[in-house]
């Protein structure tokens, strides 16, 4: 409630009838709810009016829905996102330690219009713990590059591997991350057409042998057997390398899969490759590349499914982007507070609509 409070009021002095923190925190509470709109923060407001006083002062009655949805367009989205960074701060340092970063682009659908195309919001992701610790929000995909530096600066990389897709393959930003102290593992595809064709020039001509394997395993579930390969190569002495600050390694992985165990039954292969400033020797690496992607259904999943993100239809750009860093504190909340095997985060925040005791421990 303390840093609810800090939040400058953008509104005029004079004509306002309810206090900023006391909007800020009751929506949250709606949002840890399962609240999906301005008008499920209302109804919510109204049913809980009576707890609610007790924490927050709502004397003129409870706010409407279009007063929810002005007070969140005014308000700075810095001090939203500034919020969501240093409560995911306070979490992380009180947890273990974790040594990678993923940062990964979504598109927030419900904010496409006939005019506009959809936002995308950059989110900085720790494996370890599970929490958004960041994030940037963006007019269009395109403008992710451009949203994964100033991410980037607001993180500290000491100790710390990022991973990013081959969006995020680019000078500048490699420059960064080893300027700021961390290490890289970064998708590589032909966007990046010199260094892939040296790449794949390189990795033919030194093959896969049991000195640069670093992992060999296979996967078999729903009835198909997956076998991932990853080979570690030195590219330290690769022409134009230097180009690409302190990168060290090519890790190539290989998947193969096929149908009812059988290799020689509707297999498929696919090669992947990404640059690290790892060494080639690291077995890290098939780690840092696997827990990339638990983004994709550890998150992006989760607020599409869990919190119905895409089905989020709003016409106003900011309020669409305060509503989802709503959703990504929400989400923070529930997944400390709350580590109860095999509960979902959809049934967590149903609990938390019905039980004003477990929203007071996702609170506190």
């Amino acid at each position: 409630m303390k840093r609810i409070e800090e939040i400058s009021d953008p509104r005029m002095i004079g004509k306002v009838q309810h206090n900023l923190s006391a909007i800020i925190f009751v929506s949250l509470c709606g949002v840890l709810s399962g609240c999906e709109d301005w008008n499920d923060i209302r109804d919510y407001c109204q049913v809980k009016k009576d707890w609610l006083s007790q924490y927050v002062c709502l004397k003129n009655g409870v706010p409407s829905s279009d007063t929810f949805r002005r007070v969140f367009t005014l308000l700075d989205q810095d001090n939203i996102e500034n919020l969501l960074r240093t409560h995911a701060a306070e979490i992380v340092g009180a947890k273990n330690p974790s040594d990678q970063i993923a940062i990964d682009g979504k598109a927030l659908r419900g904010s496409k219009t006939l005019n506009s195309k959809c936002l995308h919001s950059v989110s900085a992701w720790c494996h370890e713990n599970g929490l958004i610790i960041a994030e940037e929000q963006v007019e269009s995909k395109s403008n992710e590059i451009t949203a994964i530096p100033l991410l980037l600066e607001s993180l500290n990389l000491k100790n710390n591997t990022v991973t990013i897709d081959a969006a995020g393959c680019q000078k500048n930003i490699v420059t960064q991350i080893i300027e700021q102290k961390g290490d890289y593992v970064l998708g590589l595809k032909r966007n990046n057409p010199k260094l892939y064709a040296a790449v794949e020039k390189h990795i033919l001509s030194e093959g896969e042998s049991d000195s640069n394997r670093l992992y060999d395993a296979f996967d078999e579930r729903h009835g198909r057997s997956v076998r991932r390969r990853y080979f570690g190569y030195d590219v330290s002495k690769l022409d134009n390398i230097q180009e690409w600050s302190a990168a060290k390694t090519v890790i190539a992985v290989e998947t193969i899969s096929s149908k009812d165990n059988d290799p020689n039954l509707s297999s498929s292969a696919e090669w992947r490759y990404f640059l690290s400033s790892h060494k080639s020797s690291d077995k890290r690496l098939p780690a840092y590349i696997r827990n990339h992607w638990s983004i994709e259904n550890k998150l992006h999943w989760v607020l599409d499914v869990h919190m119905k993100e895409d089905n989020d239809q709003k016409s106003e750009r900011k309020s669409v982007r305060s509503f989802a860093l709503l959703k990504r504190i929400a989400l923070n909340v529930v997944r400390t507070k709350d580590t109860t095997p095999k509960r979902s985060v959809r049934r967590k925040l149903k609990h938390s609509g019905w039980d004003n005791n477990y929203l007071l421990k996702m609170l506190s």
